[in-house]
Formats: structure tokens, C-alpha cells, sequence
């Protein structure tokens, strides 16, 4: 019923008369820790701290418990600005900016107070930062062939841009003194799109299909600066470089099928794309149910050409390619919602539930055998099972509709018993054999760097402005 159409159900653009605008934003606090499984490795793994920050710590001969690691909690901003044109009844136009709803950044601390002392982040080799920023330029149609039905598609030329800082080994032990940080930026412009259909069978009944589809993968091209030492204790031993990266990430598509029943008023439209729901219905209630193809997230792959220079003038190739294993699978979810017409043309207030499958969770297989958990999982996605409660309100006052929503997030997280992550190294893999063989090699928590209890939590709030002409 107003120019977000364009991301949930494009056909329904041709429902919408005049001119009509829409400035809206969510903003998201996510919460996201992990209390990794089992304690620090020590001296007799290769780890020194001598010349580091953490030269006064007893943390590398006490080898204390890992503590939990949480992200800093700040607010995301989701904006979307959007417009719609219905110059016949039978054809309407959208134009806008839309941005896909989700985490968008996580930062999470380098070093930790422990019984001890100060440590390094047991979560360093996974990732220190996150920071992904999707726009879809849209650009719309929708038609009405037949009361019954209508159909629209969108074209998206997209831009996306990829941040992320996390932690190599020069030797692959999980010594600070040989750690090197990475920051990679990078950007892509790639295609997407939408398409909709929605039928009428029956005046207060609509059934509706939606697809949002990704080329995919998507090549982010940019540049990676490394910090050799981050954790040296004389700034003047730290060396930055930088050389040139690219991060293949693909992105799944999504497909929602929906019904929709209407209570009607008395002289209500009989053809829904005629209908204005705040002033034609009493109350509506809506179902769906949406699929996507997660597990093409399976693998993310960093490539590198140049070299990371240990101090001026000396160095050593970067590591020509990364692949970081996730594991994902395909996921489906449910929505169900209720919007009752309080006020006629005044005000709606609604209530709804959705429940997801994890992309990151479930079942997997590791060694030959079936387990419950992810080995491959990581703290810089979200993909766990979810439950979402929410409640929002629309108020109107003429030509000008105010929307408020707030919509909390139910994460399972997960416990992941055995960890396949290992620290990645400059030189050569590390391996399980390399973590078993003892003193004089990484240490066991070099191969299972993510091994341990993920836990989160979301809350959204929204606001949006929508005007009519």
C-alpha cells in the first residue's frame, strides 16, 4: 500500500494512485558474542609476548580460560527513498533507492582482560570487523492486464561495498608477536532485480509471488593494507603496506509466495489494486512463506597480488588466495500478521510473528559422521534460527501516512563442539597434523579457532513517511 512495494511485492505498485513518495530508515542493535571452548596456547606453542602489548601479562604461562567475546553494540541505519507514478489505472512506475535490511557492521575487540592480564582476542582470526553496504537502485513497472491480476518487475544496477579487518600468523601459531593484521576494502557493481505477480481469486482473498534475484558471485575489487606487529609494543615496530585485493562473495536469491485475506467494509472495491486498506478494510490477515539458496554462500574466497613488507624495502609475497569455508545451507521462513483498521483512514495497528531457518545451523557432517552443529561457523554472519516478534502502527492525516514498527529478534545461536577454522597463515596452512605434533608447533587452538558457544540478538525500529499527491 505504498512505494515499498518495490521490495516486497513489485506487482503491487499498480495499486497505488497519484503520485506517492516514501522516506523510511530502520535501525538495527545487534548483539553478537562468543565464548570460544578451551584456553589460551602458550609458550610452548611458539606464542611470544615479550615485545608486545602484553609483556606484563601471564596470560601465555597461566594459559587461563578464553573469555567471551562481544561486538560493540551501535546503531544500523537502513534508509530507503522511493517513489510511485500511476498515470492510467492499468500502469504504474516506481523509482527509488533500496537497501536490503540486515546486520551491516559488527566490531569486535582486538585484545581482552583476563584472571591474567590483557590477551590478544581469541576470536582475532575469525574477524575483528565486518562491514557490508548494499544499494539497489530501482527502477520499476507494474501493469494490470486484467482486474484479476497484475505483474511488475524491477531492474536493480547495483553497488555494494565490503570492509573487513581480521587476523593472519606469520608462522601460524597464535603468537601477537608474528600476528599481522588485514583490512580489506573493496567495492562491486553487480545486477539485481524483482518480480512480482499477484491474482485475485476472490474479493477479499490475493495470492502473490515474489522473487528477488542476485547475479551471483559478486567479485569486490579493492585494495587490503597490512599492519605487521599490531600488537607490538613500540608503535615505531609496526609497518603498514598495502596491496591489491579481491573478495568473491556470492549472494542468494530469495522467493516468497503469500496470501492475503481481507475483511471488507461496505462499498469497498471489489478489485484489490483499487483498494486503499486503511479506508476500504476492517482487518487483514497475511501468510507467507519464502525460500532461499543460502548454501551458495559455501566458501568465501580473498585474492591477492603484491607484497607485505615486514619492514621498508623487505617483505614477502601476500598470501596469493584465502578461502574461508562457511558451510551454509538453503533456508526457508515463515510470516504471519495482523493489521486491524482502528480509526477508518486514521490509524492501523498490526502485530506479527516470522520464524527462520538458520543458514549457518543445523546438522552438518565432520570426519564421516553427522554432528548438530556448523565446523565451519563464524561470528561475521548472522545465519542462526530465529524467531521475530513485532508491532507497528500507521496514522494519517490527509495526503501524509506516519509509520512506526519495533521488532525483536530471538537468535539460537549455537555450540559448536569441534571447530575446523585455522589460523591462516603467510607462509603454509596450517593443518590438524601441524596443531597435534607439540611443543615447537601451533598449538590445538590454531585448527579450532571458531570452537564454542555463539549467542545474539536483534532489535529493529522503524520509521517511515510516505505522502500521497
Amino acid at each position: 500500500s505504498d512505494p515499498t512495494a518495490m521490495a516486497h511485492n513489485v506487482a503491487g505498485l499498480v495499486g497505488l494512485p497519484g503520485v506517492q513518495w516514501t522516506l523510511s530508515s530502520n535501525v538495527g542493535l545487534w548483539s553478537h558474542c562468543f565464548q570460544r571452548a578451551g584456553r589460551y596456547d602458550g609458550v610452548e606453542s611458539g606464542v611470544e609476548i615479550r615485545t608486545t602489548a602484553f609483556a606484563s601479562s601471564r596470560y601465555a604461562m597461566a594459559r587461563p580460560a578464553y573469555p567471551e567475546v562481544c561486538n560493540e553494540v551501535t546503531p544500523a541505519v537502513v534508509p530507503q527513498a522511493l517513489v510511485s507514478w500511476r498515470p492510467a489505472p492499468w500502469i504504474a512506475i516506481g523509482a527509488g533507492l533500496l537497501t536490503p535490511a540486515g546486520i551491516g557492521s559488527q566490531r569486535f575487540p582486538d585484545r581482552v582482560e583476563t584472571p591474567v592480564g590483557l590477551a590478544p582476542s581469541p576470536a582475532r582470526y575469525m574477524v575483528l570487523t565486518t562491514g557490508v553496504v548494499i544499494v539497489h537502485p530501482t527502477l520499476a513497472v507494474a501493469v494490470a492486464p486484467f482486474p484479476w491480476l497484475r505483474v511488475g518487475a524491477a531492474l536493480q544496477p547495483s553497488w555494494g561495498r565490503f570492509q573487513g579487518e581480521t587476523m593472519a600468523n606469520a608462522i601460524g601459531s597464535q603468537s601477537p608477536a608474528t600476528d599481522v593484521r588485514t583490512a580489506v576494502d573493496a567495492s562491486a557493481f553487480f545486477w539485481a532485480g524483482n518480480l512480482g505477480v499477484m491474482i485475485q481469486p476472490h474479493p477479499s482473498l490475493t495470492l502473490g509471488v515474489h522473487a528477488h534475484l542476485n547475479a551471483t558471485p559478486i567479485v569486490f575489487t579493492g585494495s587490503s593494507t597490512a599492519t605487521v606487529r599490531p600488537y607490538a609494543s613500540d608503535p615505531a615496530r609496526m609497518h603498514r603496506s598495502t596491496f591489491q585485493s579481491e573478495v568473491t562473495l556470492p549472494l542468494p536469491s530469495l522467493v516468497r509466495v503469500g496470501v492475503r485475506y481481507a475483511s471488507l467494509r461496505a462499498g469497498a472495491p471489489a478489485d484489490s489494486a483499487s483498494r486503499d486498506p486503511m479506508r476500504d478494510e476492517v482487518f487483514d490477515l497475511e501468510l507467507d512463506v519464502h525460500f532461499e539458496n543460502s548454501s551458495v554462500l559455501n566458501q568465501v574466497v580473498t585474492r591477492s597480488q603484491g607484497n607485505v613488507e615486514v619492514e621498508p624495502g623487505m617483505g614477502s609475497p601476500a598470501t596469493p588466495e584465502v578461502t574461508l569455508r562457511r558451510g551454509w545451507r538453503d533456508t526457508w521462513g515463515l510470516r504471519a500478521a495482523l493489521e486491524v483498521n482502528a480509526v477508518p483512514n486514521t490509524l492501523a495497528l498490526r502485530a506479527g510473528v516470522s520464524w527462520d531457518l538458520g543458514a549457518q545451523t543445523g546438522e552438518r557432517t565432520l570426519g564421516g559422521r553427522t554432528v548438530p552443529w556448523n565446523p565451519d561457523a563464524g561470528i561475521d554472519t548472522a545465519g542462526y534460527d530465529t524467531v521475530g516478534l513485532s508491532v507497528g502502527a500507521s496514522a494519517r492525516w490527509r495526503w501524509l501516512t506516519v509509520d512506526l514498527a519495533y521488532q525483536h529478534l530471538f537468535l539460537s545461536g549455537q555450540d559448536v563442539q569441534q571447530g575446523r577454522a585455522t589460523t591462516v597463515s603467510g607462509t603454509a596452512p596450517i593443518t590438524a597434523e601441524d596443531c597435534a605434533r607439540g611443543p615447537g608447533y601451533p598449538g590445538p587452538g590454531a585448527c579450532t579457532n571458531n570452537q564454542g558457544v555463539f549467542r545474539a540478538a536483534y532489535d529493529v525500529f522503524a520509521l517511515g513517511i510516505t505522502a500521497r499527491h
